[in-house]
């Protein structure tokens, strides 16, 4: 492809916040003219056959339009500049030459604004070559962003060195988030994210099922033709707001919800089995066993929809066997002296029962055992000892019998 200087054109792409109901940033994207329009330059950067050389001597054209019109507009937003690691590298022992940060000083835009994406495939370097350079744009108050986290070379040490401030998700986590597992690898990554003080950006967002699945996962960010194409301005009105406030109000009213069900099943559930818990006295912890096995003869009627249940002390310390149940048959497996105070939902419980709480129900996870999706269920049956019930998806257990009960 033989490029004319003249015909290569800067176009932005907005990224929208979520809290604010407007554009956050702007994404700069190669773009060129031709007679039969205008067409991406990403195949062009993409292509094995495109020399380094001329690869770079584009990509400069584009940023310095880019710049010379975020200049001209006066935005307030941010602006994303892609740099491929191996152009920076070479400015390590002078970083003070590097072209991106001379032109935005001659042209007057604030390096505060400035955006540096890098893309995570390209981490196979050393991370010392280009680690001086990324901390002289740091200093000179750009921050710095990770394009396609996820894809290639996923490392949490390069992570911690680099400290980003921006982290956008590779798209293909987005495009299938009908998955549970792409769907709860999102929500993870969100949130750590958050906890370290990073920015997620969700990219590559083109249907209003993926935007409905990065709301519920906890996203902040947005880019995707969904609510904005690149466009050859920057315009913070280029969000369609029809589309994100329609998808952003069904998502959060069904997320309101789910939480008002899983309540009100909480308090049928807790009151099944108060029921139960009030015909039997737990005596002593030697007598786990025991307990169990009389707890799950009552049970008997509700039995199916239990997957196991156990007890241990306050440590974690497994008192009892498990007992497990397969279609309405009991079995004791023993268990015994097991500890489980590393799991999550056992460090929730301590602290719950700490501030006077006697009962807690987990939130859905995978079985590592059954790979059946479960919910766990807390009593304190004493100071020193607690109840724990795995439950067979409650919610359809429940749904079940609102539906025979005609509900």
């Amino acid at each position: 492809m033989n490029i004319v200087p003249a015909n290569v054109l800067a176009y932005f792409q907005p990224i929208f916040a979520i809290d604010t109901g407007e554009t956050h940033a702007f994404e700069v994207l190669g773009r060129y003219q031709t007679a039969g329009g205008v067409i991406s330059l990403g195949p062009f950067f993409e292509d094995k056959n495109t020399a380094g050389a001329d690869a770079l001597t584009v990509d400069r054209l584009v940023r310095r339009d880019a710049l010379r019109r975020y200049a001209a507009a006066d935005s307030e937003e941010f602006l994303f500049i892609n740099l491929r690691l191996g152009w920076i590298a070479q400015f390590a022992d002078r970083p003070e030459e590097m072209p991106t940060l001379k032109w935005a000083q001659e042209l007057g835009v604030n390096p505060r604004k400035l955006v540096i994406e890098i893309t995570e495939e390209e981490f196979n370097a050393d991370i010392r070559e280009f680690s001086a350079v990324l901390a002289y744009y740091k200093h000179l108050g750009c921050r710095v962003a990770i394009d396609d986290y996820g894809k290639e070379a996923s490392n949490l040490d390069r992570l911690a060195r680099l400290e980003p401030s921006y982290l956008k998700i590779n798209m293909d986590y987005i495009h299938r988030c009908g998955n549970l597992y792409y769907r709860e690898y999102l929500r993870a990554l969100i949130s750590f994210a958050k906890q370290v003080g990073i920015e997620v950006i969700c990219e590559g967002v083109e249907t209003e099922k993926q935007l409905a699945a990065c709301i519920a996962a906890g996203g902040r960010y947005y880019q995707g033709y969904l609510l904005a194409r690149p466009q050859p301005e920057l315009r913070r009105d280029a969000v369609n707001q029809e589309i994100f406030r329609g998808v952003f109000d069904r998502t959060i009213e069904d997320l309101h919800g789910a939480v008002t069900m899983r309540n009100v099943l909480r308090r049928d559930w807790e009151q099944r089995l108060q029921t139960y818990l009030a015909a039997r006295t737990f005596v002593a912890q030697d007598d786990a066993d025991a307990y169990l096995g009389a707890l799950c003869r009552d049970m008997i009627a509700d039995i199916r929809h239990v997957k196991r249940m156990y007890i241990c002390d306050r440590r974690g310390k497994q008192l009892s066997s498990n007992f497990e149940n397969h279609r309405g048959t009991v079995t004791a497996l023993d268990y015994r002296e097991r500890n489980w105070a590393w799991r999550g939902y056992f460090q929730d419980f301590t602290e719950i029962y700490a501030a006077g709480g006697r009962n807690h129900i987990t939130g859905f996870y995978i079985d590592a055992t059954s790979q059946e999706e479960i919910y766990t269920y807390i009593h304190a049956l004493d100071a020193e000892t607690f109840l724990f019930i795995d439950l067979q998806n409650y919610l359809k257990w429940f749904e079940k019998n609102a539906a025979e009960k005609g509900d």
